[in-house]
């Protein structure tokens, strides 16, 4: 899908043309100048009310979620980012699955349909992107999302693009608070800190850097840090036997049955003491980059040290999450097919 590429440039001229056209639904508010991630400065309007995401939609779409602007969205999921995997994305945002499609299944932004669109802003995480929108004369903020913590900078610049600093102040707040106690209650037990590994099981892979990053701040020791400088790493089962993780965290529930299933795996402490689980699935996986990163640890925090978080609520936590950044009132089945990881 991604053939796409090499032809991007061709409809420029014409798309430039279709904006001068438009251009008449945004005279009528005064501009201002903000700095993207990339250090560019970005000439938007004042009043932002139509905004697309391009490239990783669903972790873009959270960041948008968090600030209470489901309704701003104005383009779809892209036919592979779709189904049932995605269904808190629907949840939060029911108009999602009428809005146009506007990238192909590589990623490549179909940039007619884009424009098409109208949209006051573009969200990107690709410098690509941000040159041919930016081309085509649409405000393009490109945002990274590098370090663990850069969450927080994503949500104080869409903060100032959408003139909603406070939501994303408060956002923080709670991701700083939440981080907080979860460290606190860990500092009772500093020296107890049990071998995780987080995978994909049928892939044997890590495929995320960051759940180095969430699986110690839930006071774990992650038997895949310090092993590569990529974002995936690949292993075998042999490996998995000589880490011998005593928790052991993967993709689905269904690779749960197969983890305890697998004969060559029985030593394994992980499957001897049943202490396998799926990662929960919101909006994103939460083992991904996720706005959800903070309920993230909490839940691994109570799966690695049952006894020292047993008196958290992760549900109410769950419903307090949605109810507060995602303007969403859920229901308690709806918090189990959360916490029971992706379908």
């Amino acid at each position: 899908m991604i053939q796409g590429k090499k032809n991007w440039r061709k409809p420029v001229a014409l798309l430039a043309c279709i904006v001068a056209l438009m251009t008449g639904a945004t005279s009528a508010h005064a501009n201002r100048t903000i700095t993207d991630m990339a250090g560019r400065e970005v000439v938007i309007s004042n009043h932002i009310s139509r905004v697309a995401t391009v490239g990783p939609v669903p972790v873009l779409n959270s960041f948008v979620f968090a600030l209470g602007e489901a309704k701003s969205l104005v383009n779809g999921l892209p036919p592979n980012l779709s189904g049932p995997r995605w269904r808190m994305q629907y949840l939060v945002d029911p108009d999602l699955a009428q809005r146009p499609v506007i990238q192909g299944g590589g990623g490549a932004p179909l940039v007619e349909g884009l424009l098409e669109t109208r949209p006051d802003v573009v969200l990107t995480m690709d410098r690509q992107t941000v040159d041919l929108v930016a081309r085509a004369h649409t405000p393009a903020v490109f945002l990274a999302w590098r370090q663990p913590e850069d969450v927080k900078t994503v949500m104080r610049l869409l903060g100032q693009i959408y003139g909603k600093a406070d939501a994303a102040e408060a956002y923080c707040s709670y991701f700083d608070a939440t981080l907080g106690k979860i460290a606190a209650r860990l500092a009772q037990q500093p020296a107890q800190r049990p071998r995780v590994l987080y995978a994909s099981f049928r892939r044997l892979t890590q495929p995320h850097l960051i759940a180095e990053w969430w699986i110690a701040k839930a006071g774990g020791h992650s038997v895949t840090e310090g092993e590569r400088p990529t974002e995936a790493l690949t292993f075998s089962r042999e490996q998995i036997l000589a880490w011998d993780p005593e928790v052991m965290i993967v993709s689905s529930a269904a690779e749960v049955a197969e983890a305890y299933a697998d004969p060559r795996l029985v030593t394994v402490s992980a499957i001897r003491n049943r202490r396998v689980a799926a990662i929960p699935s919101g909006v994103h996986l939460w083992g991904n980059r996720t706005v959800e990163q903070p309920l993230t640890v909490l839940w691994a925090a109570q799966l690695i040290h049952p006894d020292l978080f047993r008196d958290w609520d992760i549900r109410d936590e769950i419903a307090s999450f949605y109810a507060t950044f995602f303007k969403t009132q859920l229901t308690k089945p709806q918090v189990e097919e959360m916490l029971g990881g992706r379908p």
